[in-house]
């Protein structure tokens, strides 16, 4: 099933929906299903955590 799957994308998109996850510690592969094409994140818990991240080091030095 899994590569049938591959092989549906790969003909019929030409590979430009696979992407690869955005978050540095991950090195998972994915799919974008969404509308627009824009995913950059395997999951929204990578994308969560890659936001906390940089909100923390935008405050990091805004201790009273």
């Amino acid at each position: 099933m899994t590569a049938g799957g591959l092989a549906f994308v790969l003909c019929w998109e030409g590979g430009a929906r696979l992407g690869r996850c955005m978050r540095s510690e991950c090195s998972r592969a994915y799919v974008d299903t969404s509308r627009n094409g824009r995913r950059r994140y395997c999951t929204a818990r990578c994308g969560n955590t890659e936001a906390v991240m940089r909100h923390r080091s935008r405050h990091s030095g805004l201790k009273p």
